[in-house]
Formats: structure tokens, C-alpha cells, sequence
């Protein structure tokens, strides 16, 4: 009998695991932020953090996360998107300090053609 309750307990405690582990569709909405990017903060070569100001007019502040890149090319390419305006959606988890950490930037709709700040030169 004792045997029966332990095996219930370690039955309950693992479905509980599993279902605090795994996030529904949902979950992962409410951490993503679509929007403008009106800031960007690093070096010529790197971005230490950058605002996106969202739809309702609520500004988040990113840090990135090591080694995020932008479909593959450096994150500095944010400062484009300052200038031109083109929105992106910002995947990103709560940091120990507080903040967000970036994990995912993307252009809000993949479907359109990539705007690139004209030059005159």
C-alpha cells in the first residue's frame, strides 16, 4: 500500500513537471513585443541594448542575448530599422536583472520586401 501511494505521488509530480515545462502558443505570445525601433545603443560593430516602441506607445528595453543575430547578420542592423521605420517582433525571456533579454528579432511580417535606407553616395 505504501509502495502504491509513493508510485501516485511520483506519477503526479511528473505529470506536474511536464506540464510547468512545456509552454502553450499562448504563453509564448505574451513574450513577444512587436513594433518600432526607435533606439539602438552599442558600437559601431555591436549592440548593447535598443528600445521598440510597441503599438499602445509602451517602450521595451532590450539587452540581446550572447551572440543574436539578425536573420543571420549582425544585430546592428537595427539602426536600419530606426530609419526606415520597418517593424520587427522581439522574442525575448526575463532577465535576472529585471529586464529582457532578447532571443529572437525578426521583421514583423517576413512577407514583405526588406526596406534599406537609401544612400547618397
Amino acid at each position: 500500500m505504501i509502495r502504491t501511494r509513493w508510485w501516485w505521488l511520483a506519477v503526479i509530480a511528473l505529470v506536474g513537471a511536464v506540464s510547468v515545462g512545456c509552454s502553450s502558443p499562448n504563453e509564448l505570445a505574451s513574450n513577444q513585443v512587436s513594433g518600432i525601433v526607435t533606439e539602438v545603443s552599442g558600437d559601431l560593430t555591436s549592440v548593447d541594448s535598443f528600445v521598440v516602441l510597441d503599438s499602445d506607445g509602451n517602450s521595451h528595453l532590450f539587452r540581446p542575448a550572447p551572440g543574436l543575430l539578425f536573420y543571420g547578420g549582425p544585430l546592428i542592423h537595427l539602426r536600419d530599422h530606426v530609419t526606415t521605420g520597418q517593424r520587427v517582433t522581439v522574442t525575448f525571456e526575463s532577465a535576472a536583472y529585471g529586464g529582457m533579454t532578447a532571443v529572437l528579432v525578426e521583421h514583423e511580417d517576413p512577407d514583405s520586401e526588406h526596406q534599406v535606407p537609401s544612400s547618397d553616395f
